[in-house]
């Protein structure tokens, strides 16, 4: 590895915050030389009690040395630590923002494990270092001081420090690259446990009623940390062989002082107690400068892994291009929303088409009803992600009222909706609806019948542990107080008792429709059937028509395909 990558962490402090000032640096030469001044002072004064005991300049220097070198120090780690806090603050901020106008298509590619990983551990990570990175640095000043310090008293004693340091740590870097590789692979191995525990943490439910399920999970998840650990027992076995290396030639380097240079130099035999405490008081700061070798060898890695995150989230941005700050337009009058030719195909990892939704032509009209039916792995929920927007068609387009949807205008046209999904979240409080009056929050959940369950206290609902029946009225409650102009519901009465059912469909539902509303409602209620304006069916990402009895159509002609129209939608 260059000694460029090693200071990545230097580039991207830098990058992120603007605050490696002039001060800092200079402040972390002024401890290293603070540090390698009391040496000094300290064998000078040694020298002296032979002369009748230290003498008042040494004491004076001493204090001085120690309180410039507590101050930087001081200086330095607080700076560091302060440093490195904003930079993840600022990375986290930018990640979560590309991340919230990136496309749901780019953020499933990328996965929830990769994301959470990169903005939590990893830039911890990095701030962990970067406190450890000033102080070695600060190490290193020292260890070069120190060095001159032995050159003053004794040449040849500072060319075999040197000789025996260089070689020291030419070997300890001679690995770097399978220290490095090690260490990917480490980072690799805690991104599979990640997953592996969100899996035992989500399927809990699954996993405590069925043993062989649980065990097989468990298994799984056992593999992943015995590879995790096994990881980093090779990557730190390495380390510590080479440290074990270095410290060795320490002791090495002390010997051929003690034993070897004054036999080769007689008149060295005087300067063998400076040397020899000058060597000892190195090993301190140069076993700090070594032991940060691979965690700057960590903190690339985990760089490298933030840069790579950012790089997908700005691609993706860059292919939707969406125009997010853009000014909402006035769509709320919208009159028709029509797809024209809209496909969507699913890639399988090799780059083929594994599953494709369309083509479609379809129309959805203000203000009514419309029931969306179809097997499981039909399409529907596939249509309902491309018909808000959160997926970009592959061809066709979305008009409304005759208007493309394009990127100056998709965030206009998905503040239309509101939509319950089916893996829907439920946040506590009312994000974007600021000034609501919590009477009408406590109003919605009467009528959703779920006020003895929760409450609107303080800005925030007091309990969404609920039911999952009961976690659709609350996210009802929410939809409801959006007031938009569409409504997508995506099977949130499937949870449902019959009586609750029954409400949602022949009351709610229209009430929606007397407000002007258009709904557009993923169902298999086929006994409700006749509450909507229109029933459609996918099957196999194709969009047909049914009666409201749950029964295909008659056929209607439809305009030939010579003219070169496209056939009007059964039911349109």
């Amino acid at each position: 590895m260059k000694f460029a990558l090693r200071l990545q962490i230097i580039e991207f402090l830098q990058m992120e915050t603007h605050a490696l000032d002039r001060k800092l640096f200079v402040m972390t030469a002024a401890s290293g030389t603070a540090n390698a001044l009391i040496l000094a002072v300290i064998n000078a004064a040694v020298e002296s009690i032979g002369h009748g005991g230290p003498r008042w300049v040494h004491f004076l220097l001493f204090t001085l040395s120690l309180g410039l070198f507590a101050y930087a120090l001081r200086y330095i780690l607080y700076e560091s630590s302060r440093i490195a806090e904003e930079a993840i603050r600022t990375v986290r901020v930018r990640l979560a923002d590309k991340i919230r106008h990136s496309d749901l298509l780019a953020l499933e590619s990328i996965g929830e494990a990769d994301i959470h990983a990169r903005i939590s551990r990893e830039t911890a990570a990095i701030a962990q270092a970067a406190r450890p990175l000033f102080s070695a640095a600060q190490s290193s000043l020292m260890v070069i001081f120190t060095l001159a310090y032995i050159a003053v008293v004794s040449p040849v004693a500072a060319l075999l420090c040197v000789a025996m340091i260089g070689g020291g740590v030419g070997i300890y870097l001679r690995d770097r690259k399978c220290y490095n590789d090690g260490l990917q692979e480490a980072s690799r191995c805690e991104d599979d446990l990640f997953t592996s525990l969100t899996g035992l943490l989500r399927g809990f439910k699954e996993l405590r009623i069925n043993r062989l399920k649980s065990d097989d999970v468990f298994e799984e998840f056992g593999t992943a940390v015995t590879r995790g650990r096994d990881a980093r027992v090779r990557v730190m076995l390495q380390f510590s062989n080479n440290v074990v290396f270095v410290e060795s030639f320490f002791l090495v380097l002390v010997g051929a002082i003690v034993f070897i240079l004054p036999v080769t130099s007689p008149t060295f035999s005087g300067s063998v107690t400076k040397i020899v405490a000058a060597v000892l008081f190195l090993m301190g700061p140069l076993s700090n400068v070594v032991i940060m070798i691979p965690v700057l060898s960590q903190v690339h890695v985990t760089v490298d892994n933030l840069w790579r995150l950012e790089a997908e989230l700005d691609l993706a941005l860059a292919r939707s291009a969406n125009g997010e700050e853009a000014p909402l337009d006035g769509m709320q009058d919208f009159q028709a929303i029509r797809f024209e030719g809209l496909c969507f195909t699913y890639k399988a990892p090799d780059g083929s088409a594994s599953f494709q939704v369309g083509p479609i032509d379809w129309e959805v009209r203000r203000g009514e009803i419309l029931f969306l039916a179809g097997g499981n792995g039909s399409g529907k929920t596939t249509l309902l992600k491309l018909f808000t927007a959160l997926y970009q068609p592959m061809q066709g387009c979305i008009r409304v009222d005759g208007s493309e949807i394009v990127a100056a205008n998709v965030q206009s046209y998905r503040n239309l909706f509101s939509a319950i999904f089916s893996d829907f979240h439920l946040f506590d409080k009312l994000h974007g609806l600021r000034d609501i009056a919590p009477e009408r929050v406590d109003e919605m959940l009467r009528r959703m019948e779920i006020s003895k369950k929760t409450a609107f206290r303080d800005g925030r609902f007091s309990n969404i542990l609920l039911s999952t029946g009961q976690r659709k009225r609350l996210a009802l409650v929410v939809s409801y107080l959006e007031d938009k102009p569409v409504y997508v519901f995506d099977e949130v009465a499937a949870d449902q008792d019959p009586r609750f059912r029954g409400y949602f469909y022949e009351t709610l539902l229209p009430e929606l429709k007397g407000a002007g509303k258009t709904v557009v409602v993923v169902t298999h209620d086929d006994r409700y059937f006749h509450v909507a304006d229109r029933v459609v069916e996918m099957d196999y990402g194709k969009l047909n028509g049914l009666s409201r009895n749950g029964k295909p159509p008659k056929p209607r002609k439809h305009p030939s395909r010579r003219t070169g129209k496209p056939p009007t939608e059964q039911g349109a």
